[in-house]
């Protein structure tokens, strides 16, 4: 029940932002939460799916 929550509000936030949440996005958030992956996997599996490159990633950390 508390995943639910947390799943909804992270939702709430992406919509707040105009930022696209869907299925899959609640999935991969769900397996964080529920400790099925971590956090950095789910990141990086983000960024290849995006095509983000390393440079990018680099340099959006200030």
């Amino acid at each position: 029940m508390i995943v639910d929550r947390r799943v909804s509000s992270i939702e709430s936030s992406f919509k707040m932002e105009s930022m696209p949440f869907d299925a899959e996005c609640r999935q991969r958030v769900r397996n964080v939460l529920t400790k099925k992956v971590s956090a950095t996997d789910a990141i990086s599996e983000l960024n290849k799916k995006y095509r983000v490159s390393k440079k990018q990633v680099e340099g959006s950390r200030v």
